[in-house]
């Protein structure tokens, strides 16, 4: 008799199935309960609850186990040759035996394989691997699938390394579930693309944390609160840059500008990248971080970003501007406009001093930073003096670069848009 125990929790379920035959002899008060070698194990099939993050524990036999799209499942396969079907935000652990692990057509980066052995486990995916590749984890402890044409993580298996001359072979299934072919991965990338393991918030006020990992936070719309927490993190204050012709596309989604509803960034402990938009307040926390900001001309109405804890001896602010000539119906704007146009101002009264530029408000700074070190970098200039000081005096690289405020010139092509090709506006 297989016996099959399920615990259902608020917003999760526990599924626990024993194979084996439990039996009682006649004329004896005492169950008598056979020795467990001597009982044929029944394996067991268990299928996670929709919407509920359930525990699926199989037995000592060759279990099915089925995972939901969208919960965090885990599967935990136990003894036998198991199968284990994993979808996205899933988790598995196949125990002992060789275990068949199946991924469905969609993974994450919470998709995780918890123990996989390379010498007796099975990977079989159903999908296209002509845009999948293998890479080391961040620390380089273990292996993950990624969807480069999506820029995504659809796997993890952590603790999985390959030496020289060591593969996976990943087995493909169609649409059907049949094998479409196998896949030999091996010698994985070292780093994958920036960004790649990206959280991104929604349209609402999010509170987004990040690990003690290197994080990419993004805010997305709404007014929301971004920690990174320990590691070297970037937090952005939206979804992303704005539409630049140098850094145009460079991340994934949409590209707008950087966010302008009121978000508050805590990068924490480590060397942080800190993407500040108009009425942004950003902390930098313990260590050496940037912020990055945009300097919008063209609607100089908006409020200053609020830095909290910016210390000019080891942080650096970093502002694009947009340099632009004659554009559709736009205004001209040059290197020269920006220098002129700059404004350090200290505020007795708030005790911060204003970063603005020709009337645009971009960022203020606690206590007095009037002395602070300023520098002008045109970035797509192939003039020798692409570096100057506040003053417009020429400066080499290394002297602009050490500057605690740099001003970048960048091209400039349309501050509105969707992904697609970048020409002027």
């Amino acid at each position: 008799m297989e016996l099959l125990i399920f615990l259902a929790l608020a917003g999760s379920a526990i599924a626990v199935g024993y194979g084996g035959t439990d039996a009682a002899s006649e004329g004896s008060s005492e169950a008598e309960v056979p020795d467990e070698a001597d009982q044929p194990v029944q394996p067991v099939e268990l299928t996670g609850i929709d919407g509920t993050d359930d525990i699926l524990e199989g037995s000592t036999g060759n279990d099915t186990l089925t995972g939901n799209a969208g919960d965090r499942d885990l599967l935990a396969g136990g003894g036998g040759d198991d199968e284990l079907h994993l979808s996205v935000g899933n988790a598995a652990q196949g125990g002992e035996g060789e275990d068949r692990f199946i991924l469905g057509d969609e993974g994450s980066r919470e998709t995780v394989i918890e123990d996989f052995e390379l010498a007796s486990d099975q990977l079989a995916i159903s999908m296209d691997s002509g845009n999948t590749e293998l890479f080391e984890t961040e620390d380089g402890t273990g292996l993950r699938f990624v969807d480069t044409l999506n820029q995504r993580t659809v796997l993890t298996l952590p603790g999985v390394t390959l030496d020289d001359g060591e593969a996976i072979e990943v087995e493909l299934l169609d649409s059907d579930g049949a094998t479409a072919g196998t896949v030999r991965f091996e010698d994985p990338g070292r780093s994958a693309p920036f960004a790649l393991d990206a959280v991104r918030g929604t349209s609402g006020d999010d509170e987004l944390d990040g690990t003690a990992g290197e994080d990419v936070i993004f805010g997305e719309n709404g007014a929301d609160t971004l920690s990174g927490g320990a590691g070297n993190d970037t937090l952005y204050s939206g979804s992303g840059s704005v539409h630049y012709e140098g850094s145009y596309n460079h991340y994934p989604g949409d590209l707008t500008k950087i966010g302008d509803d009121g978000d508050l960034l805590d990068g924490g402990a480590g060397d942080d990248h800190l993407w500040i938009g108009p009425g942004t307040t950003a902390t930098g926390g313990a260590g050496a971080d940037s912020f990055r900001a945009f300097t919008n001309v063209f609607d100089p109405g908006t409020p200053a970003a609020e830095i909290t804890d910016f210390d000019p001896a080891e942080d650096q602010l970093l502002i694009d501007f947009p340099v632009v000539s004659s554009h559709g119906t736009l205004p001209d704007f040059l290197l020269e406009d920006a220098i002129a146009g700059l404004r350090i101002e200290y505020d007795a009264g708030q005790d911060n001093t204003l970063i603005a530029m020709d009337g645009t408000a971009i960022a203020t700074l606690p206590g007095n930073q009037s002395g602070i070190s300023i520098a002008f970098h045109d970035d797509y200039s192939t003039d020798e003096d692409r570096w100057r000081d506040a003053s417009g005096n020429t400066i080499s690289a290394e002297q602009g670069g050490q500057a605690s405020i740099i001003l970048t010139a960048q091209e400039f092509y349309s501050v509105f848009g969707d992904n697609g090709t970048a020409g002027p506006a």
